[in-house]
């Protein structure tokens, strides 16, 4: 099937995998065959018997024969496409989407190996996932510095696509459940109110600890990780995609920190391009979560 033709330039330019994996390894050699011949899950599409069932201009939508989500493929990938439109000029929207549908969590971890609800095949500009429309998973596809490795931290990567987890993708219908539009949102409530819960409870780690590599991150509650990268992200960024100067200061922000070694020097890059250093910005953000009164929100 199709695939974007810069995913197809970056895997015809690896220069001899296919060599490598069949030779003989000196023992310095093996962590790169290691590396080389394992599935890479930036470019693994799933393997199944997937029917193209809707498409837009940019969006092709499939589903497994014989297999859900029971929803209409036309009504997501109008939302998708009304998602991309929107979002997909500030940042980077492929010539194809390709949106894999699996009916459920179960067959997807059967078909994949994945335990999980979606994920963003970024290589090949694809996202699978078990919702009808998944605004999250797109966004990382979106969102991802161009640069490999990708070595960009979950919190920035993560935080970027909660900023972007729109209800009305997923439901259609603004406000529907309670849940507000146009703002990261986490089982029925704001970013928002999810990180000033855990900032009282006194379990969010400082931001120096997060903003380079992933242990510290990998360590925490999802319920806890996910909530607080949008939460700043979305804090810095103002909810509903409106300040678009200051989205263009993020993307070239994680441009620079995707090839930083330290968190020293993400903080310096941080500084650099959103013009406020991210120890500042980490204090006006907590007394903004003590402030914050999820009951005001508008439905």
């Amino acid at each position: 099937m199709a695939v974007a033709k810069h995913a197809r330039d970056r895997a015809g330019s690896r220069p001899g995998v296919r060599a490598l994996c069949s030779a003989a390894a000196f023992a310095t050699a093996l962590a790169l065959l290691l590396t080389a011949c394992t599935p890479n899950p930036l470019s693994t599409l799933p393997k199944g018997d997937w029917q193209l069932v809707a498409s837009g201009p940019t969006v092709r939508y499939y589903k497994l024969a014989n297999s859900g989500p029971e929803r209409d493929p036309e009504v997501a990938v109008a939302r998708l496409e009304s998602f991309l439109a929107d979002i997909g000029p500030q940042w980077r929207v492929p010539d194809e989407l390709h949106y894999y549908a699996f009916a459920d969590r179960e067959t997807l971890r059967a078909k994949t190996g994945w335990d999980m609800t979606g994920r963003a095949v970024i290589d090949r500009d694809a996202v699978v996932s078990i919702y009808a429309s998944d605004a999250h998973e797109v966004a990382h596809v979106l969102t991802a510095p161009p640069g490999r490795p990708l070595r960009l931290a979950n919190f920035w990567l993560e935080g970027i696509a909660m900023y972007y987890t729109w209800p009305e993708v997923y439901f259609g219908e603004a406000g529907v459940d309670g849940r507000p539009i146009r703002m990261g949102t986490w089982q029925g409530r704001s970013v928002h109110a999810w990180a000033q819960d855990a900032h009282l409870a006194g379990d969010l780690p400082p931001l120096t600890d997060v903003v380079h590599g992933n242990r510290s991150w990998g360590a925490l509650d999802d319920g806890v990780s996910y909530p607080m990268a949008g939460s700043f992200t979305t804090y810095l960024l103002g909810p509903g995609h409106q300040d678009h100067e200051r989205i263009a200061a993020l993307r070239s922000f994680f441009d620079d920190a995707n090839e930083a070694r330290s968190a020293a020097e993400v903080a310096l890059a941080f500084a650099h391009h959103l013009g406020v250093t991210l120890a500042d910005a980490e204090v006006a953000w907590l007394a903004f979560l003590e402030g914050w009164d999820e009951a005001a929100l508008e439905r």
